[in-house]
């Protein structure tokens, strides 16, 4: 099928289509491409309706177009099919562009609405745009809430990935504080060991060394990991130092016997940032 590329493409509709399960109002063909392209993840089959073609038909004057539609609909093709047929009749994206958006279309077969939604905010951190990505998240936080209480174990997994995934953001943006607080959270929804371990490196980050230890001591279950997480900052400092990523222990020490107090602060706390940093760059999201 030729790709047609046009500013507007049939009529201009004086009464919505409502998009089932986004409810995202759309007034031509143009608007209900972008809306299947900016919210993939969260598409399913309720799209392929005859209500949806019949709009098309009626109030778009696309007729041509709904015959296909319907055509793919009670040939039982899939959502994805079914997608990209208008994607491709208007031209409003290139095929490269397509294909990503049908193979979103195509991952959210057969997920649950809360699946769907976290795949999405999961596709943004991925992607590093973590501000969007937190956005996202806890707005699933926000409907979904009671979701773990009295609810499968899996829905409960599910909670504390999405927590995990916000603690991931917020550390892809180097706030820590706020990346223990969801950790933390998604210990409480999902007690694994991974859990645990993401919120003791996100705190040991947040913190002073001596605070650190401090806290440790006044919660004893959280020792494995803090000299776990002692183990690896003193690794990645060793690699840091020897890898041509900043002083070697040579000119460091060196340097020390020049440099007063206040230079030794300053390096160590370009070193803490590098730190950060490496780790900030192994955190993945669930």
């Amino acid at each position: 099928m030729a790709a047609r590329i046009s500013l507007s493409i049939g009529l201009y509709s004086q009464i919505p289509y409502v998009i089932p399960g986004i409810e995202i109002p759309v007034y031509c063909i143009e608007e209900l491409c972008v809306a299947v392209k900016e919210n993939a993840m969260l598409i399913d089959d309720q799209i392929m309706n005859k209500s949806l073609i019949e709009w098309i038909s009626r109030d778009l004057s696309l007729r041509e177009l709904a015959d296909a539609l319907l055509g793919v609909m009670n040939s039982r093709g899939s959502v994805g099919d079914f997608c990209r047929y208008f994607l491709e009749y208007t031209g409003l994206f290139d095929r490269a562009e397509i294909y990503e958006i049908t193979k979103l279309l195509t991952m959210g077969v057969g997920m649950s609405v809360m699946e769907r939604q976290k795949k999405q905010a999961d596709t943004l951190a991925e992607h590093g745009n973590y501000e969007a990505a937190i956005h996202a998240y806890k707005n699933i936080i926000e409907k979904w809430s009671d979701a773990g209480d009295g609810t499968s174990d899996s829905v409960t997994v599910l909670m504390g990935n999405i927590y995990n995934n916000l603690g991931v953001s917020y550390a892809g943006m180097m706030k820590y504080s706020l990346a223990a607080l969801a950790f933390k959270k998604a210990g409480e929804y999902d007690p694994t060991p991974e859990h645990r371990h993401s919120y003791t490196a996100a705190l040991r980050l947040s913190m002073s060394g001596t605070d650190f230890i401090k806290y440790v001591a006044t919660n004893p279950e959280l020792g494995p990991d803090s000299i776990a997480m002692e183990g690896e900052i003193e690794k990645l400092t060793e690699e840091y130092e020897t890898e041509g990523e900043g002083m070697s222990r040579m000119i460091m020490k060196n340097a020390r016997e020049q440099m007063d107090r206040t230079e030794i602060a300053s390096d160590n706390d370009r070193i803490l940032d590098e730190l950060k940093k490496d780790y900030k760059n192994k955190m993945h999201v669930n």
